[in-house]
């Protein structure tokens, strides 16, 4: 006789498994865009790519749905699959985005901060926040990875409250198909009643 596996266990599974291809998806588009940031062409390429993220996100939801679950998965099942595949789609971002601040353009982040003073500036924001932004200083490549796979998780667990409910799928045995199959009170209790009188 074949033991069952713990549904945790095979949401983990399948999760980091699909996380990975996932993952890869965002990793491959984003450092194209990162790597050839002149050509319009492939910056349309990566842009349109975000599309497909909630195709593939449909998917793979629905791919542990029928190859993980037999066909059925309940609204917060298919969420909680969300986030974790979210989080480890977001570990491989990390490493993404670590090659990019730390070797590819290690002037990005300090770039990225001086414009935003400037565009700030420019909106006529309090002079307060400024320099608040100033003497916080430029975020480190570190820091920047860790809120970047925090918002993976938060932007999963937000598309996952819509998908969820698209890829949800009720086992025949939960659904109440006649209306004699009720319970019906009492009914259980008159045969005991009448077994014990004999």
């Amino acid at each position: 006789m074949k033991a069952q596996q713990n549904p945790n266990s095979i949401r983990t599974k399948y999760a980091a498994d699909y996380g990975l291809i996932l993952g890869l998806y965002l990793a491959f588009f984003y450092l194209l865009q990162v790597l050839f940031k002149s050509s319009t062409l492939i910056q349309l390429i990566g842009s349109l790519s975000s599309i497909g993220v909630l195709f593939l996100s449909y998917y793979l939801v629905k791919r542990y749905r029928d190859k993980g679950l037999g066909g059925y998965i309940r609204y917060w099942s298919a969420w909680s699959f969300g986030v974790w595949l979210y989080l480890f789609a977001g570990l491989i971002m990390s490493v993404a985005y670590f090659i990019h601040f730390q070797w590819i353009d290690p002037n990005y982040l300090s770039d990225t901060f001086n414009q935003s003073l400037v565009l700030l500036e420019q909106m006529n924001y309090p002079q307060e926040t400024i320099d608040q932004l100033l003497e916080n200083g430029i975020p480190n490549n570190i820091q920047m990875v860790v809120s970047f796979l925090f918002a993976y998780i938060v932007g999963g667990a937000l598309l996952f409250l819509i998908l969820a409910a698209i890829v949800r799928k009720k086992a025949p045995d939960q659904w109440h198909t006649n209306a004699e199959d009720d319970y019906v009170p009492y009914a259980d209790q008159k045969n005991t009643d009448s077994n014990e009188h004999e």
